[in-house]
């Protein structure tokens, strides 16, 4: 026992440093905890941070800002990757196979939460350093201390959060839209993304109840050079401290290493024959009473894989969060927060542009990120190359694929349409077709453009990170995340080169009051099927080179 207690520390250090390797080689986890918040900050620094608040000693807007995206990325390395990456490897078996060597559980998890502390640390000096140079951010040597122990206290809150998420979902993918769904409706109303608006009291109220408010203020006061003192806030600690207690007691409880299985009542047999239907094919190459070979029909095939598509979807809590309930979730709370009675320079409700435009945004999550990324996966275990032994040719489950994405679109389309319609009094405009026409025409281009980079791109993480990548920054300068902002001239140029701000502007032209005929915007249109056969070039070029199925490079 006194020799294993000597041993612990080594381990976890050894632990915590191959950890923290295994997140520099994770692109999609270190995009959300470093570059993600960095985007966000010098996006709205760029938009708003750049006035100055006190002439005589130069503090800018940017100063106040910096504090709150570092705490969004403390959370995204500590909860969200805490939680998703402990529900993963107890979902493939890592934790239970540890009871045979000297890495116990404990000692895994104690390293996972001291990498995610690193990295934290890392995404708040990252940010502070692009603070000061680009943005004259200033740093307060008096409260140093307490922003030490604001970002230590914080560190531990969030990570109890995350044990207590991994040890009450199911699987990786539920822990993935858990965290995904707290903490990204909890930044809207936790003084990060809504900048200078006063919120309904209901979620100011809703606002403090949570950790995440009282870090960003804990962190602003800690970094405020107008405030006196030194800079510690027992109330902010106080109520972080409840909830890292709350969050470590339940993992205590609930933590396993046994992975969790989803039980089924269908027997493989009964599962085949009600995918293949009663009028079941005979195999390729069986000779029927008739004296032919019985094969299946391109359509049945096609519509089979569609099937299969929508379920791939559905099963994934992830994808669906993203894809279609985020998309919802914002045209419910971003005219809550900025006035559902506000008007746009155009004289448009808020809600009725919004609610198209993130109808767009699902869109472009579906058919540009979720589906290619999928088809990366597909290619990596192998199964587009080894269709070539099968009846499904390779661009039956690639249109399957595309198809899906579109329905999925126009299903967000009718959700988001529906809310902005019962919430808001946002009536159907008789241009309606124009809507549709305009999301189906923008979610193809979307999806031939995934597949494109899906080309162009080695494995399934890369093509997640690079799409998420490039969506994420686009829908800031697209009219998505920010309504109504001047952006700098470069990146308003970006905007209209890309094809995601042609389709918010098309499908809203097509919603705006007063709209006229079938509520095309042809050029806007055009720019969309520029893209789109640029895309498809792009992608025959790869497939004549085996790039798709990956059998070269």
């Amino acid at each position: 026992m006194p020799e294993l207690a000597v041993q612990r520390p080594r381990l976890i250090a050894h632990q915590t440093r191959h950890e923290i390797v295994a997140l520099v080689r994770e692109p999609i986890a270190l995009f959300f905890a470093l570059a993600f918040p960095l985007l966000f900050f010098v996006i709205i620094s760029g938009l708003f941070g750049n006035e100055r608040i006190d002439a005589r000693s130069g503090v800018r807007v940017a100063q106040f800002m910096a504090p709150a995206f570092a705490s969004f990325g403390i959370v995204m390395a500590t909860f969200s990757a805490l939680a998703i990456g402990l529900a993963e490897a107890r979902e493939d078996g890592v934790l239970k196979r540890l009871r045979g060597t000297p890495l116990s559980p404990g000692v895994l998890i104690a390293a996972r939460v001291l990498a995610g502390g690193a990295v934290a640390l890392a995404a708040v000096a990252l940010l502070q350093v692009v603070g000061v140079v680009g943005y004259d951010v200033q740093i307060v040597t008096r409260t140093l201390p307490a922003a030490l122990v604001t970002l230590v206290v914080g560190v531990c809150c969030f990570s109890a959060l995350g044990l207590a998420v991994a040890a009450t979902a199911p699987n990786s993918q539920a822990a993935m839209a858990m965290t995904t769904g707290l903490t990204v409706p909890l930044a809207f109303i936790s003084d990060l993304f809504a900048v200078g608006v006063t919120l309904p009291r209901w979620l100011d109220v809703l606002g403090w109840c949570f950790p995440l408010r009282h870090l960003v203020n804990a962190l602003g006061d800690a970094t405020n050079p107008f405030l006196t003192g030194s800079g510690f806030s027992a109330r902010h600690l106080g109520v972080m401290a409840v909830w890292g207690l709350g969050g470590a007691m339940i993992a205590v409880r609930r933590l396993s290493v046994e992975p969790r299985r989803t039980p089924t009542t269908r027997s493989p047999a009964r599962t085949l024959a009600a995918v293949a239907g009663p009028t079941t094919p005979a195999p390729v190459g069986t000779v029927t009473r008739a004296g032919r070979t019985d094969r299946p029909s391109t359509i049945r095939l096609l519509l089979h894989e569609i099937r299969h598509a929508d379920a791939l979807l559905w099963r994934d809590p992830g994808s669906t969060f993203f894809a279609v309930a985020f998309p919802i979730m914002l045209v419910l709370l971003v005219p809550q927060i900025y006035g559902a009675d506000t008007l746009l320079e155009d004289g448009t409700p808020l809600p009725r542009f919004y609610a198209p435009t993130m109808a767009i945004y699902g869109a472009a999550v579906t058919a540009y990120v979720n589906m290619p990324e999928g088809l990366a996966r597909a290619r990596e275990r192998g199964v587009l190359h080894r269709l070539s032994g099968t009846p499904l040719p390779m661009p039956v489950l690639v249109l399957a694929r595309v198809v899906s994405s579109i329905w999925i679109a126009l299903l967000t389309l009718v959700g988001v349409l529906l809310i902005a319609g019962v919430l808001y009094d946002v009536p159907v405009p008789p241009t309606w077709p124009g809507v549709i026409v305009t999301t189906v025409l923008s979610t193809l281009c979307f999806a031939v453009l995934g597949v494109a980079l899906m080309t162009l791109l080695g494995s399934a993480r890369s093509v997640s990170a690079v799409a998420l990548g490039t969506l994420l920054p686009l829908s800031f300068v697209s009219d998505i995340f920010m309504v109504g902002a001047t952006f700098p001239a470069a990146l308003d140029v970006i905007g209209w080169i890309s094809p995601l701000r042609h389709a918010t502007r098309a499908v809203s032209t097509a919603y705006q009051v007063g709209a006229t005929g079938y509520g095309f915007a042809w050029q806007h249109l055009a720019v969309i099927a520029l893209w789109t056969i640029g895309g498809a070039v792009v992608i025959v070029l790869r497939v004549r080179s085996g790039h798709l199925a990956g059998r070269r490079g």
